[in-house]
């Protein structure tokens, strides 16, 4: 099964992932936590409902295809280490 996800496309595609299905689950996408930009595509971390499900998402631009990858739960995530003053 091809994997499907669903994105605002503003001035540019992908631009912003509002849903996905993973497994036969419908995931909806409830904030962007990063993004990045490789020679590939486009990539995004996003945490979803249900459960704040993290996923990496990989947009492949030549081959019009998205990679989905689980990355655990909102709850097992480390927070960012943050510079000393």
């Amino acid at each position: 099964m091809k994997p499907t996800v669903e994105c605002y496309s503003g001035s540019s595609h992908p631009e912003t992932p509002r849903a996905l299905v993973w497994e036969g689950q419908r995931y909806t996408v409830q904030s962007v936590l990063a993004r990045r930009r490789e020679p590939h595509g486009i990539g995004f971390l996003v945490r979803c409902t249900p459960d704040d499900a993290l996923f990496d998402l990989f947009y492949l631009t030549e081959e019009d295809q998205w990679q989905i990858r689980p990355t655990g739960t909102a709850v097992d995530a480390k927070p960012p280490k943050l510079p000393r003053t």
